[in-house]
């Protein structure tokens, strides 16, 4: 008969610090303390005693999961990042640096109508091809390609050059 849950938490929610301590993780303390504890929850499902250890077993599944996640955030701001380069390379004057924060892009968001933000968010957020933002909306490519020329047109408009 397996053991609870409770008592699997019981025993092992210091591992769970343990991983975060290994991988320097000392922001969004209780993120990835939930997602440790999700981990110990499918470690505790799927475990196999013909496999080893349940320690070393949940150690590998916390500790993974965690990679994953910080990986995801990495992507994701990594992507926010490209939208900083893709309209700067198009919107740059030379010899200018143009600074981006949060509120220019909402700025930005705010400008386009619903089918420029749908390439802006698909192509440059979600990088997606612009292949595949017009198969998502059943439009052509030249379509979305039309989005992306009026939607950098607005933005050279109010960007503070």
């Amino acid at each position: 008969m397996k053991e609870s849950f409770e008592s699997i938490v019981e025993q092992y929610h210091l591992l769970i610090y343990h991983v975060m301590k290994k991988l320097n993780i000392y922001t969004n303390v209780d993120e990835y303390y939930q997602i440790g504890l999700i981990a110990l929850w499918e470690a505790h499902e799927h475990y196999d005693k013909a496999k080893g250890k349940f320690s070393s077993f949940a150690f590998k599944k916390i500790y993974w999961s965690m990679i994953s996640e910080m990986r995801r955030q990495i992507k994701t701001k990594s992507a926010q990042y490209s939208l900083t380069d893709e309209l700067l390379h198009t919107l740059q004057t030379e010899g200018k640096d143009i600074p981006i924060s949060n509120e220019m892009y909402e700025e930005w968001l705010a400008h386009l109508s619903p089918c420029q933000r749908k390439w802006l968010i698909g192509y440059i957020v979600n990088e997606k091809t612009l292949k595949e933002i017009a198969e998502e909306e059943g439009v052509s490519v030249n379509t979305v390609k039309q989005w992306r020329i009026t939607a950098i047109k607005k933005l050279k408009k109010i960007m503070p050059l």
